[in-house]
């Protein structure tokens, strides 16, 4: 049976309301605010531990970390992981030496007052964070990748070295809501990162150079 031109006329104009109504519908939640606060166990790499008595001070830039970001493809999303940071990188550095002291207040020119007897001071931050939605990527997953920068001063507050660690996540768009999605490639960044940090923090060549000579002043030689 064939449909008359004014039935076949209506049908199409329907379909085109509805897909033009699905489209902006897929616009406007791809658009639609987007809190995180970045939660969640991790689990630290088990290495030997470096006996060093070391100190650690979260400036408030890292202990406080919001990152913020409004586009037209993907709308507003503010992503708190701060306090995940702080309590990731407390049990890591806490896998990877002897001893951990936490300095609350930290000025490399006053070192010899603040650093209670550490033999050295480690100052994390987080230079650069970003994601990856798929509505941008065009790919079937969320992504996320944090840059984080790690200073080690000696007791007197000379820099020993700086180093650039890079942690990268990802998660299947599919599989969570886009918050969720987010929020799993984010730890899973935190994660790659101190993987890296646990594994190649003792063979970076400025801190065996440091290490030797922490060594021999405890040997007198």
């Amino acid at each position: 049976m064939k449909l008359r031109p004014d039935i076949k006329d209506n049908a199409k104009t329907a379909s085109k309301r509805l897909f033009s109504f699905l489209f902006f519908f897929t616009l406007l939640s791809a658009c639609a605010p987007s809190d995180i606060v970045i939660e969640g166990s991790l689990p630290v790499p088990m290495v030997k531990k470096i006996p060093v008595r070391i100190g650690v001070h979260y400036p408030d830039a890292f202990a406080n970390f919001v990152h913020t970001e409004t586009s037209k493809e993907i709308g507003a999303w503010q992503i708190d992981f701060g306090e995940q940071n702080v309590d990731f990188f407390r049990a890591l550095f806490g896998s990877m030496f002897t001893e951990v002291v936490i300095l609350e207040k930290w000025d490399s020119d006053i070192a010899g007052v603040s650093n209670e007897d550490t033999q050295g001071v480690l100052v994390p931050q987080i230079k650069k964070y970003g994601f990856l939605t798929p509505f941008v990527s065009g790919l079937g997953f969320y992504s996320a990748s944090i840059e984080y920068d790690l200073t080690l001063f000696d007791a007197r507050g000379a820099t020993i070295f700086n180093w650039t660690v890079v942690g990268y996540g990802k998660s299947e768009g599919k599989a969570f809501a886009k918050e969720e999605a987010v929020e799993q490639a984010t730890l899973l960044a935190i994660r790659d990162a101190g993987a890296r940090i646990a594994i190649e923090f003792d063979k970076q060549k400025a801190f065996k150079s440091w290490f030797r000579s922490l060594e021999k002043a405890e040997n007198g030689s």
